[in-house]
């Protein structure tokens, strides 16, 4: 069976390194550097501008390959689970990452979030169990229904900071959620196992 493309070779590793290009790897540029590495042929600790925290965020990444789930190329809807999950023990400052509502999307988003100890909302939108590239076409991600996820779980009244992510293939509808949620929309990136890297200020291993 083939395989869905989860978009895991769109992560541009180069903007998350110092690109000064200093060569204190010993590569010719970053770009050979972060080739090396992607072919496993040197290892991201080599650049001498990684601070902690992001070392933390790449190390997330690589256990993400390693433990990535098998999705299947499908072209039908499969419904999983509907509503809020508490992450590490959320209050009312924690970013909400939404998502849809696919069962192997939930199964990737869970997969990345087992990296981290970082407390958060995630709330599964009800998107028809379609996937967050066929809920952009048939429009079941949408900001009627992040608000309406919202609402039902009560994270209206609960989120303080209101910050919310929502995925990269849905940036087109950013600023209608904001204008409808009231809420600080940030689209997030288009593979959920960037996540590590984009909030690695915060992404603590657990």
């Amino acid at each position: 069976m083939s395989s869905a493309d989860l978009y895991i070779n769109s992560i541009d590793i180069k903007k998350y390194l110092d690109e000064s290009e200093c060569l204190k790897c010993g590569f010719s540029s970053c770009n050979d550097f972060i080739e090396s590495v992607k072919e496993g042929k040197a290892n991201i600790e080599e650049c001498k501008f990684i601070g902690k925290n992001r070392l933390n965020a790449f190390k997330a990444l690589k256990k993400i390959e390693i433990n990535w789930p098998e999705v299947p190329l499908i072209t039908f809807p499969r419904p999983a689970y509907t509503g809020l999950i508490e992450l590490n023990n959320p209050d009312e400052k924690s970013i909400i990452l939404i998502t849809g509502n696919n069962e192997f999307t939930e199964q990737v988003v869970l997969t990345v979030l087992g990296t981290t100890a970082c407390p958060f909302y995630v709330l599964f939108v009800d998107t028809d169990g379609n996937t967050i590239d066929m809920s952009m076409i048939y429009n079941t991600f949408n900001a009627e229904r992040v608000l309406d996820a919202l609402e039902k779980t009560g994270l209206l009244n609960v989120s303080s900071d209101k910050n919310i992510i929502i995925p990269g293939l849905a940036h087109s509808i950013e600023n209608e959620i904001k204008k409808l949620t009231r809420f600080n929309v940030k689209t997030g990136p288009v593979c959920v196992a960037e996540l590590p890297l984009l909030l690695s200020d915060i992404w603590i291993p657990p």
